[in-house]
């Protein structure tokens, strides 16, 4: 069995523009994520690139990706297992640091490890309804889908997502293989009217 799947990571949000840490919180897309969403629907137009499955994670802003790259057309399903990493004391901030040592007791952060797994429990939820030369769509978020192609495809040297950017893999319901990957948006740019430019 041959699964191709298309991890592709939501548009930009406001907290993106704004540099705030952004994981289990929320924040709605904006005119440049949107577009940046277009982009990459159109890019998967050009190249007859059509999904017959989709999922998301249960964040607004996955969902909202995942409706306008889809026109709205192809019915999808929520997961709780590929939402974004929750940083926990540092949701919302702009001034987070990597390193904790500044604080008196380690703040909670889900680890990698959690992340990795609760990911891979999302990811098999979705291959388990896979058939045979399915197509299927899976938008997320950078940090989890990143730690997850590092730890479970052995991506080791993934540098990452970029907003509306794509990962195509392909599965044969045990293992992932890397196949290519995409930012159609990379230079997609708005004006402050909100006008592509």
């Amino acid at each position: 069995m041959a699964t191709t799947i298309y991890l592709v990571r939501h548009g930009q949000t406001l907290f993106n523009f704004e540099h705030r840490i952004q994981g289990s919180s929320d924040s709605r897309l904006t005119k440049l994520g949107i577009k940046q969403v277009k982009a990459l629907r159109d890019y998967f137009n050009k190249h007859n690139i059509t999904f017959n499955k989709a999922y998301c994670s249960t964040q607004e802003r996955a969902s909202d990706t995942l409706e306008i790259l889809t026109g709205n057309e192809l019915q999808y399903t929520r997961i709780g297992e590929i939402k974004e990493r929750d940083y926990g004391f540092f949701e919302g901030r702009k001034d987070f640091l990597w390193s904790f040592r500044h604080f008196p007791v380690e703040p909670k952060v889900e680890s990698t490890r959690e992340v990795v797994e609760r990911m891979e429990r999302g990811m098999n939820l979705i291959l388990r309804d896979a058939q045979d030369n399915d197509v299927i769509l899976v938008v997320g978020h950078s940090d989890s889908m990143g730690q997850y192609l590092k730890q479970v495809a052995n991506m080791k040297k993934f540098k990452g997502f970029d907003n509306a950017s794509y990962v195509k893999m392909i599965s044969d319901g045990q293992m992932m293989e890397y196949v290519e990957s995409g930012w159609p948006a990379e230079n997609v740019r708005i004006n402050l009217d909100g006008e592509s430019i």
